[in-house]
């Protein structure tokens, strides 16, 4: 059959994704356009191979097998049929690779499709793409690009695949985002607009207490969930809330806090001062 089908690993996903668009990993933290991503992947497929898509199976893991309610939003995307795998008890996905592999075997055997794009980075997926391949399917892996240019797949995995292509950040920007709460603060009411520079001293005690304050809106605004996801980045900042923090820093105390990592840190203690707590 001339068709083409899409493989999503939700766990890649929302990892590469959320690193590159996002600056953290953490899954709480992110916002994923679960009808923009099937439609980047399968407008993907279709310019690829010129081929109708059979459909797109979205991988993803479970407690207790129940879906949650984001992923019940997925499995009811048009076109898109949900595979759960579980989690352990560092909710880590395990049977993902296997449900992969299944569905990819099925349908080559049943001639079902002759493209398959997979979105994934795990080796573990080698061998299924080998047997697909085996059976007549062209397997093209789908990657993320990585800020730093590091891999985050295996390197066995993309050799295997008959063609590679990577998605950037500017493809996923209008698909993965920061949680409404986690995205930063617009300046806050009572923050005052000084230029930066114009002072030439700057205190620790005025950028703790100004970074204090920022915590302070932001709380104003986030719910306990979006707290306790926020607090689990800890003690890392994701990167746009961190610049927004560190500017509006900058701004209160009316200098600059560039090549200053000694009160750069002290904003980021001081953040962290509120926010903790309310684990």
């Amino acid at each position: 059959m001339d068709r083409c089908a899409v493989f999503v690993d939700a766990g890649y996903l929302y990892a590469g994704a959320g690193e590159l668009c996002c600056g953290t990993r953490i899954r709480k933290l992110i916002q994923l356009d679960g009808t923009g991503v099937n439609e980047l992947l399968v407008r993907l497929a279709r310019q690829s191979c010129g081929l109708p898509p059979l459909r797109t199976y979205w991988y993803d893991g479970a407690k207790n097998g129940i879906p949650t309610i984001e992923q019940q939003r997925i499995a009811a995307i048009p076109n898109v049929k949900l595979r759960l795998g579980r989690l352990n008890i560092k909710n880590q996905q395990k049977g993902v690779d296997a449900l992969i592999y299944r569905d990819l075997m099925t349908l080559a055997r049943e001639r079902a499709i002759c493209e398959a794009y997979v979105l994934s980075g795990d080796e573990d997926l080698r061998e299924g793409v080998l047997a697909a391949q085996d059976m007549g399917v062209r397997v093209t892996l789908i990657g993320i690009a990585t800020s730093d240019h590091a891999r985050n797949q295996s390197r066995a995995l993309v050799d295997e695949a008959d063609e590679a292509v990577t998605l950037t950040k500017q493809e996923l920007a209008n698909v993965v985002m920061l949680a409404p709460s986690i995205r930063p603060l617009q300046p806050p009411v009572g923050y005052a607009s000084a230029p930066v520079g114009h002072k030439a001293e700057v205190s620790a005690a005025e950028v703790s207490a100004a970074a204090a304050q920022y915590a302070q809106q932001w709380l104003e605004q986030a719910t306990n969930d979006e707290c306790e996801a926020l607090i689990a980045s800890q003690p890392n900042i994701p990167v746009p809330l961190d610049a927004s923090l560190l500017g509006l820093v900058e701004n209160k105390v009316g200098g600059s806090l560039r090549k200053r990592e000694d009160l750069r840190r002290a904003a980021r203690r001081a953040f962290w001062g509120e926010i903790a707590p309310r684990r």
